[in-house]
């Protein structure tokens, strides 16, 4: 059971810098009264706030500090439970969030919501959902749970009946089964390593047996039949190389052949251009009568003799193109045939190549053949170890399939398991055992309620009312007080329940504007015939408008009033404690 002791806040929604503190053990019944925007429903929201991070109505989380200070929002919470004394703190600007056990502060070693996590599930161990349907019942933004889906109804009657547990052993199994999957996956990898090892070791093994002397005497024939090869390759090799030599000797003129074409090619361009030197001349004589240069008349003699010398000139190096010419064309000959026998060269350099490439090839094929006659005779020394590294390979087959088998029952055992763990398994066995007797427990506070009608909930957590001669209704099919009567009876039920199961077991139930709403006064007074059997380890807070009505039927009052910017709460008592 836990037992909620004190609760106090500063700086959270309209609350100032000094803490409000509410201690929530002291009293059986309080009245929290006050007027509108007074602020009795703070601790609504600073409950929900410290245990959960969040608002009870709704409001956005940065929006809870205190909007004048604006800073050092906090939120302190103190409760017994497991043999442990707890606090709870929580805040903004700066954000805080910190569990302390036995006065000692419990490490966050993961994020905020692995922190919160441990918070509910281990230490509270009652979800947000419930913890609205077991502690607070309210008119702000509180969804009754007949109007939740069957999702949420089913999870708060799990979180109530404490098997959610069956929830985090089927996470759990959800890991080892995966665990498991991987594991045998690797086994299963090793197992076909080790066949695929076992199998090449005996072929080697059997290699090894079968080589014997003749096969030695076959890598012997091979290495003289190369041999052959490599002789036959080495003559026509040196046979190659000899004609190389010669061609290479017939043209030893090759430099100085082409040496002589670049001279000849030479005079040849040098004579060409004197003949159209000399041609210019003479044109030059035939078509101008003067100098251009001093301007003085060039006499027809004058002309005539220039003209007949240098056509004489002409005529010389005429003769001599023809000449250089017939001299250009046979070097040009003996060019030709100096590239036809370096291109035969080149053909017979690279036949030399490829012989030379097949001697190689020869060369190592008796290495490999001399490697494998040596390999033969260590053969037969290993063999011995061979057979002694199979036996071993064999034995470590073994070993892995044993593994195999052992992690293929723990699957078939991991299969079982979650079948069970499924919501069809044991869950639906404890809720089918469970629902009559709440249903039972329902009906019952319907009765002391005076609302007479048979009410059942499936194993789907449907609903089925029967009223007025057993007709079936729905929840919606009645009047809002009548609402309400089944609403406050689920609300008793689930802590009856849970005190049953010691669940979510509380001393805290808050009531929120429940007798404002619908509720009329028989409906009230039997309400609080049922609130007062509780007995005085329930610590009921009743938050109203109706204070002048209830008063005195309270052991004592909060009264909360804004004074300037800032809420604060008075204590008035009206009954003596026991």
């Amino acid at each position: 059971m836990i037992v909620f002791r004190k609760i106090r806040w500063k700086n959270f929604l309209s609350t100032g810098n000094s803490f409000t503190e509410l201690f929530l053990d002291n009293y059986s019944t309080v009245l929290v009264s006050g007027n509108n925007g007074a602020g009795k429903s703070t601790m609504l929201d600073a409950l929900a706030f410290v245990l959960y991070g969040k608002s009870f109505r709704g409001i956005n989380v940065s929006k809870l500090a205190n909007t004048v200070n604006d800073k050092d929002c906090v939120v302190e919470m103190e409760f017994y439970t497991n043999n442990h004394e707890y606090m709870v703190r929580r805040g903004l600007k700066p954000k805080i969030f910190e569990i302390y056990k036995d006065s000692k502060l419990v490490p966050q070693n993961a994020t905020v919501k692995d922190y919160q996590g441990l918070l509910e599930d281990s230490i509270l161990r009652m979800s947000y959902k419930a913890f609205c349907q077991v502690v607070i019942l309210g008119s702000s933004n509180y969804i009754p749970f007949m109007k939740l889906p069957n999702k949420d109804r089913k999870t708060i009657v799990e979180n109530l009946l404490d098997i959610n547990i069956f929830s985090v052993m089927n996470s759990v199994l959800k890991i080892r089964a995966m665990e498991n999957r991987d594991k045998l996956t690797l086994v299963n990898n090793k197992i076909d390593v080790m066949k695929s090892k076992i199998s090449s070791h005996s072929n080697l093994i059997k290699r090894m047996e079968d080589k014997s002397k003749e096969s030695v005497n076959n890598y012997k024939t091979e290495i003289d039949k190369t041999r052959d090869q490599l002789s036959s390759f080495s003559a026509d090799l040196d046979k190659q190389k000899q004609s190389i030599s010669f061609l290479i000797e017939s043209i030893s003129d090759k430099d100085s052949t082409f040496s002589k074409l670049s001279r000849a090619e030479k005079i040849d361009s040098q004579i060409k251009h004197n003949i159209k030197k000399v041609e210019k001349e003479i044109d030059f004589y035939r078509d101008n009568n003067s100098c251009p240069t001093c301007h003085q008349d060039i006499t027809d003699s004058h002309k005539d003799s220039e003209i007949s010398s240098k056509e004489v000139r002409l005529r010389e190096f005429r003769d001599a193109t023809s000449s250089i010419s017939e001299t250009i064309k046979e070097v040009e000959d003996r060019v030709g045939k100096i590239n036809e026998i370096s291109n035969k060269v080149v053909d017979l350099e690279d036949t030399v190549s490829e012989i030379a490439s097949n001697i190689s090839a020869c060369t190592k094929y008796i290495v490999k053949m001399e490697g494998s006659i040596q390999d033969v005779s260590r053969d037969r020394e290993d063999l011995d170890s061979e057979r002694t590294n199979l036996i071993e390979m064999e034995s470590e087959y073994k070993e892995f399939d044993g593994k195999r088998i052992e992690l293929v029952d723990q699957r078939t055992d991991l299969e079982m398991v979650a079948k069970m763990l499924r919501d069809s398994g044991i869950k639906s066995k404890i809720i089918s055992y469970y629902l009559p007797i709440m249903n039972n427990v329902i009906n019952k506070y319907l009765s002391d309620m005076n609302f007479f009608c048979q009410f059942s909930l499936d194993e789907n957590f449907d609903e089925t009312i029967k009223s007025r001669y057993r007709d079936d209704f729905t929840y919606h099919n009645f009047s809002e007080g009548e609402r309400l009567r089944i609403d406050l009876s689920l609300l008793l039920a689930w802590r009856e329940v849970a005190r049953m199961k010691n669940s979510v077991n509380c001393n805290l139930l808050i009531l929120d504007e429940v007798f404002d709403s619908s509720l009329d006064a028989v409906g009230t007074e039997e309400f609080f015939k049922i609130l007062g059997g509780m007995g005085r380890k329930t610590n009921i807070f009743v938050i109203t408008h109706k204070s002048d009505q209830l008063v005195d039927k309270f052991e004592n009052n909060l009264h909360f009033v804004k004074k300037g910017n800032f809420s604060q709460v008075s204590f008035r008592m009206h009954k003596d404690e026991d």
